[in-house]
């Protein structure tokens, strides 16, 4: 029983890893949720289980690949509907995944 109650209060407090878009290190945090300050100040940040909590390269690049395969369905002919069916797929794929990224952002931000 004591061994549970050990890993729950382990489990609860994480160290945090902030980086700056250069990979500069800009600070280290410990608790539940990173440090506000830091987590606005950073490009990258990690927790101790090596888990990404933020990483803007991901997301711009998303973002691009949303612009390009939006500009390749406008150039799709309208004869070819099987390309433009799987080219919104693809579109609605990614908008989720840019969704789920910038919700992911905001709720390590108000924690």
């Amino acid at each position: 029983m004591q061994i549970n109650l050990l890993n729950e209060e382990k489990e609860e407090s994480k160290e945090f890893l902030y980086y700056s878009q250069d990979g500069v290190y800009l600070g280290r945090s410990e608790g539940r949720q990173p440090d506000q300050q830091l987590l606005e100040q950073a490009h990258y940040v990690f927790d101790s289980d090596n888990d990404i909590v933020k990483n803007l390269d991901i997301l711009g690049a998303s973002r691009k690949r949303l612009t390009k395969l939006r500009k390749e369905l406008i150039s799709v002919p309208i004869k070819d509907m099987g390309r433009i069916l799987d080219i919104n797929q693809q579109i609605k794929r990614i908008e989720e995944k840019i969704d789920n990224l910038e919700q992911s952002i905001i709720v390590a931000h108000a924690s």
